[in-house]
């Protein structure tokens, strides 16, 4: 791991560690959660957040496959009292929130249910998610949109890298976000310092199905 990782996972539970490493056998998500993708399950007919519509849509040939809802700290650093904070990345726990937000009832998510996987970044600019069953993948940004409240991190489409990737993930969508903005200044913290904001976000990821089955 390169070294701005060394913060990111100081605090990381051991079992969120071995998640980071999942299994690489791709399967689809009914096969790896349990969960009929069929039914009341069924994605094929929902599409991204009315404020999101202003994103770049899915590549034409991509399906969605899984909704995570994540959990966790967007991370920035403060160089001096004189500086704008910058940002060092994010780390978040994952937890399905497929058949959720199918069902419109995304307020049902169990924030405590089984992780499935975990969100971090490799550097600053290079996100990374690891999903049990569907492997790793590391994308870059392509589209930002401002979430609907100034409060919350922007909504982002950020698209698959052949590097670090090794599962059947080709786009993820960042949506429905809430917190996770820095400070104005970074005036009252310490040099060098590190400043966390709790946020929430759902992640919309979308496949090529036939490199999935």
């Amino acid at each position: 791991m390169r070294s701005t990782l060394v913060f990111i996972f100081a605090g990381l539970p051991l079992s969120l560690l071995a998640i980071a490493r999942p299994q690489r056998g791709i399967l689809l998500p009914g096969q790896v959660f349990g969960r009929d993708v069929e039914g009341p399950c069924d994605v094929s007919g929902i599409t991204l957040p009315e404020n999101a519509q202003s994103l770049p849509p899915p590549t034409e040939g991509l399906q969605l496959i899984l909704i995570a809802q994540g959990t966790g700290t967007q991370n920035y650093t403060c160089a001096d009292a004189t500086a704008k904070p910058a940002a060092l990345g994010a780390l978040a726990t994952l937890v399905n929130a497929t058949c959720e937000v199918a069902q419109n009832a995304l307020g049902t998510v169990n924030e405590d249910s089984a992780a499935i996987g975990v969100h971090y970044f490799v550097d600053a600019s290079t996100p990374d998610f690891d999903i049990i069953g569907l492997g790793n993948t590391e994308l870059k940004k392509v589209a930002t949109v401002s979430a609907p409240s100034s409060d919350d991190v922007p909504f982002l489409k950020l698209m698959a890298q052949e590097q670090g990737t090794t599962g059947p993930i080709r786009e993820i969508y960042r949506v429905a976000t809430r917190g996770g903005v820095p400070p104005a200044d970074c005036s009252e913290q310490k040099p060098n310092s590190i400043v966390t904001v709790n946020y929430t976000a759902q992640y919309w990821f979308y496949s090529c199905v036939e490199e999935s089955v």
